[in-house]
């Protein structure tokens, strides 16, 4: 990773500034290139024409004089540097002004022609600034002033421009060029504006900076209090804003108060920085008292506080001067003198009135027109500098911290200050004309993960930018001795805008929580039209040690960069994965990387499968003693669970299937089970397909990515693939991809068994994750139910003659772990067809497995004289296992017709709960009125009247007496209700249920709990008289 350049915005309407600033030098410029074109062609050409042919110089002639007409004056020619340019930190605002006239480009959003927003900076006003004749604009800033709304999150709430002109007046505009305030603050030229804003200290004890305003002239320094002209401006700004509401005038604001510092004992002085206040340590303060007031000096208790101002200019080459806080009160004379000259304007206008007197209108307009009254600047001698009688400083750039500055001279020089000890500690030569710029970059909180100061305040780089106009080429310096860490090659006529101050109007306790927009350094090329910044990882401010760690960060953080990126193609994310992967030093960080890119859901398989090959294939051709052993050990672990994903994926998309034709003969008896269970099934299935709502995600036939495949599966040391069970979601959606094929008869049943074999899955958790897609998906287990119980026999097969399966040493007489399971998943599960249909499949499965076992037996020993054979022929082979099937299976049907009528819809607008879902083990936690609640709760939904109910469950005992009346009242009944709606009589299921479950639904106990229902419901809701 490496210092790099990009365009943040770009520039409209750059064109038109060009020849709105250079309006009248353009016309000089054509006329002067004409007068020479017409001196040029009369000069005496015939000594060396005539071996020409005429006709070619008459056309290349005319060209040239064309082309030097159509060439628009100045784009050939650096016309940015004859500019005074000026960007606001946030990079909303550009001022780009000219003797007397001045545009400002503000930030506007637009959409390109591939439908992309942009920002880009338009002219909003253009004109004339200058008010007095002959001045001309001298400097510019423009300072972002923060808004005092709570909800604001760090945007400026307007731009204030300053102006310095040469007249020595400072004016403060708004963006649309409204002038707010103007003011002489000293009658010679302005030099340089600068703006000092609060900063946040980093470090307890560092002195904090208050905001200011400096405007320096030849001799003289201008200093203006932040806070008191961010209430001035605002003021300013609402007095002129609700003038130009009600159409009155503007009246004039008062003067601002200042200080004013006249600087001595230096020759020229052409820049400067106003550093801020500091406080010497006790041992600079016996120094200094020492050298300036000698041997009996005396020394105050505490160091004063001092304002350090530094300037640039020759004799000396850089100056040091030191205010102390308190000396000089802020000049208020203006205010005064204002006040005054109303109250005499107002004496001398009513005495007049009263002795008749009249005064000449020209006269007074020429009094009023008179310069105020400019205070004399208090003297400030300098402390100390450095003296250099042939070099000329020409600029000074101060550091964001206040403790560095760059400085640039006329010998192409470039010298950085240590502005504590007023020395200068580093020079580069051969930047002639260089402008400077300073970058500050924290650390980001990813680099101190590995470090021991991790819990530390976070670090700071600091970085020196230097651009050479003459080279064309755009440097970047480590402070303070470190080496070049970037260079670009730029053109030779851009600008380098470098603020060095934020928004105005901030303080300790308005920033906290803002987020604060600014850019530090800005190149600005007028050729192209985009105003560039750079970006510096804080990686290069580090030793090589660090850095190597720092630089595997920053390759980290390009994955992740990558990683994100929806435009990038599988071959390009390939290419960048594997090159990152590669190149990153530290195992802990390319574990890392490799985990990030695995779990990255944008990467396909094959890309995933590349890029893991090839780091392991790179790990393994290092020494043994460099590779750390749990990097290697989850690149082949990955790669093992990858190969497993593929080859599932390809089986499932197979086109040959396994033939079924041996497994069909082994379910007669099965297809009998179906036969008998088949209608109540089909009214289970009838009422269980109501419409309802899904989300895409939750579909079950969602395909699993390969980066959830791999964070459900564990490969151990010892080769062995563990699931880990998460959620119950997460759990099917790994079942059905591993499974659901196989069971609609869509992939080979035996190659995913022996696939997932290989791989080292057990058993157990394969007959888990098959029962859970079994029972979840049990809808489409009921559309086709005698295809997916063959498919399901086979699986239950194949899979328990895996190894680790069935324990050999089982003893068919008693019970098996490996049926356990599968009977216990069905005895909780509430999807009772599913069960019932998986417990039948298991049944016969484990019938089979017994009656393999035995035969083996019997193979193995030999037969004496055939008795043993009569013997077992005698007897019938009795099984626990067996027993215990049977009766899961039963109550599975019990089940089955007791969830067929709780699923019976209730009449619409009644009232009552949703429909209760039961399993064998929920009824037998139930108790024995566990079955008599729920059907009390369905009776009453069913809004079933006492007779009715009464007569339903006496009709077992009509049926037995035999009397035929009554039986055609109930068959005629029975026909009425199967009319009325789709679903099957609810009173045949309820009378089905009661005949099942005799004990826990006798009349007495049913009619009990279903007065107590009534009870419930009417005690919540006691005005429903039906209750």
């Amino acid at each position: 990773m490496s210092c790099s350049l990009f365009e943040f915005c770009r520039l409209q309407e750059l064109k038109t500034v060009r020849d709105f600033l250079f309006q009248n030098q353009s016309k000089e410029s054509v006329e002067e290139k004409n007068i020479t074109a017409e001196n040029e062609l009369s000069w005496d050409t015939s000594d060396w024409e005539s071996g020409w042919d005429n006709d070619e110089n008459k056309e290349e002639d005319s060209a040239s004089s064309t082309k030097a007409e159509e060439e628009p004056s100045g784009q050939s020619q650096p016309w940015l540097q004859d500019c005074v340019v000026s960007l606001s930190p946030c990079a909303d605002l550009l001022v780009v002004a000219r003797e007397q006239k001045a545009a400002f480009l503000s930030a506007k959003w637009r959409t390109d022609d591939s439908g992309r927003e942009e920002m880009t900076l338009a002219v909003t006003w253009s004109g004339h600034l200058s008010t007095e004749e002959g001045e001309r604009v001298s400097s510019v800033i423009a300072i972002p002033l923060a808004s005092q709304k709570r909800s604001s999150t760090g945007r400026p709430d307007w731009t204030c421009i300053v102006v310095g002109f040469t007249s020595g007046y400072v004016r403060f505009y708004t963006e649309s060029g409204v002038l707010l305030l103007a003011q002489l603050l000293h009658v010679d030229p302005v030099l340089r504006l600068k703006c000092r804003t609060y900063e946040i200290p980093r470090h307890p004890g560092v002195t904090e900076q208050h905001e200011e305003l400096s405007i320096l002239y030849p001799a003289a320094l201008v200093t203006i209090d932040g806070f008191s002209l961010f209430q001035s401006l605002r003021a300013c700004r609402n007095q002129v804003a609700r003038a130009a509401a009600a159409g009155s005038d503007v009246v004039p604001p008062p003067p601002l108060a200042y200080k004013k510092w006249g600087l001595q004992e230096m020759d020229t002085i052409v820049d400067h920085s106003s550093v801020g206040v500091m406080t010497l340590c006790v041992f600079d303060q016996m120094k200094n008292a020492s050298i300036l007031g000698g041997f009996h000096a005396s020394v105050k208790g505490s160091p004063p506080a001092m304002s350090q101002f530094v300037t640039v200019g020759t004799g000396p080459y850089a100056g040091f001067y030191y205010a102390v806080e308190g000396n000089s009160q802020p000049l208020l004379s203006h205010v005064a003198l204002a006040v005054a000259s109303k109250l005499t304007s107002a004496l001398f206008n009513a005495a007049s009135g009263w002795l008749g007197w009249n005064k000449n209108k020209n006269e007074e307009e020429a009094a009023q027109k008179q310069k105020p009254k400019v205070e004399p600047a208090t003297p400030l001698g300098i402390r100390f500098g450095l003296p250099d009688s042939r070099r000329h400083g020409e600029s000074i750039c101060l550091s964001p911290c206040n403790t560095l500055a760059g400085v640039t001279d006329d010998f192409g020089r470039v010298t950085l200050l240590d502005l504590a000890r007023g020395a200068a500690i580093r020079m580069w030569k051969g930047y002639r004309d260089a402008q400077l710029g300073w970058l500050q970059v924290q650390e980001e909180r990813g680099d101190r993960e590995f470090s021991p100061s991790a819990s530390l305040p976070r670090r700071h780089a600091l970085f020196l930018i230097i651009y050479a106009p003459r080279r064309g080429i755009l440097e970047v310096w480590a402070m303070q001795r470190g080496p070049r860490v970037g260079a670009f090659t730029v053109g030779k006529h851009c600008r380098l805008l470098y603020a060095g101050y934020h928004l105005m109007g901030v303080n300790s306790v308005t920033s906290q929580g803002w987020q604060l927009h600014t850019q530090q350094v800005c190149l600005l090329d007028p050729t192209t039209g985009a105003p560039r910044t750079i970006n510096i990882p804080f990686h290069l401010a580090l030793s090589d040690k660090k850095n190597e760690r720092a630089r595997d960060m920053h390759l980290l953080k390009r994955l992740s960069a990558v990683l994100k990126s929806r435009d990038m193609d599988p071959v390009s994310l390939e290419r960048e994965a594997k090159s990152v992967l590669l190149e990153i030093k530290h195992p802990a960080i390319k574990k890392q990387a490799l985990e990030s890119l695995l779990s990255n859901r944008n990467a396909p398989v094959s890309c995933l499968t590349n890029v893991t090959s090839a780091l392991h294939d790179a790990l393994k051709q290092q020494d043994a003693d460099e590779v750390e052993a749990s990097l290697l050990q989850l690149c082949s672990s990955q790669l093992k669970l990858l190969q497993l994903y593929s080859d599932i994926q390809q089986l499932q998309s197979a086109a040959d299937t396994e033939a079924c034709s041996g497994n069909q003969d082994s379910l007669e008896g099965i297809e009998e089970e179906l036969s008998r269970v088949g209608p109540a099934l089909q009214r289970y299935a009838q009422l269980s397909s109501k419409p309802s709502v899904s989300f895409a995600q939750d579909s079950p036939d969602t395909p699993l990515s390969a980066q959830a495949f791999l964070t459900q599966l564990e490969c151990a040391e010892d080769g062995e693939v563990k699931v880990n069970r998460r959620s119950d979601a997460e759990w099917n959606q790994l079942g059905n991809f591993m499974f659901w094929g196989c069971l609609c008869g869509k992939s080979p049943t035996h190659k995913v068994c022996d696939t997932l074999q290989l791989a080292g899955i057990s058993p157990q958790q394969l007959l888990s994750l098959l029962m859970s897609v079994w029972l979840q998906r049990e809808k489409e287990v009921l559309q086709k139910p005698v295809e997916t119980v063959r498919n399901l026999h086979t699986l239950l097969i194949a899979l328990s003659n895996m190894d680790g399966a069935v324990e050999e040493s089982w003893d068919t007489q008693s019970v098996s772990p490996w049926w356990q399971q599968v009977r216990f998943t069905c005895i909780q599960s509430h999807n009772a067809a599913a069960a019932l249909l998986a417990a039948l499949v298991a049944h016969r499965a484990a019938k089979a497995s017994i009656t393999s076992r035995a035969d083996s037996k019997v193979t193995a020993t030999p037969c004496q004289c055939g008795r043993w054979l009569q013997l077992q022929s005698e007897w019938e082979a009795v099984s626990l296992e067996l027993e215990q099937w049977v009766v899961c299976v039963r109550q599975l049907e019990d089940v089955l017709v007791l969830q067929t009528l709780l699923l019976v819809p209730s009449p619409q607008g009644t009232a009552g709960g949703a429909v209760v879902q039961c399993s064998i083990k929920t009824l037998q936690e139930g108790g024995t009125g566990g079955i008599a609640d729920s059907v009390s709760k369905w009776v009453f939904r069913q809004n079933m009247a006492p007779e009715r109910l009464k007569k339903i469950l006496l009709r077992k005992e009509t049926q037995d007496t035999g009397d035929q009346k009554e039986q055609k009242e109930d068959r005629e009944e029975a026909e009425k209700c199967q009319e009325e709606a789709d679903s099957p009589c609810f009173s045949e299921l309820l009378l089905a249920v009661c005949q099942r479950f005799p004990d826990s639904l006798s009349p007495d106990l049913l009619f009990a709990h279903c007065c107590w229902e009534y009870v419930v419901q009417w005690n919540k809701d006691p005005e429903v008289h039906r209750y």
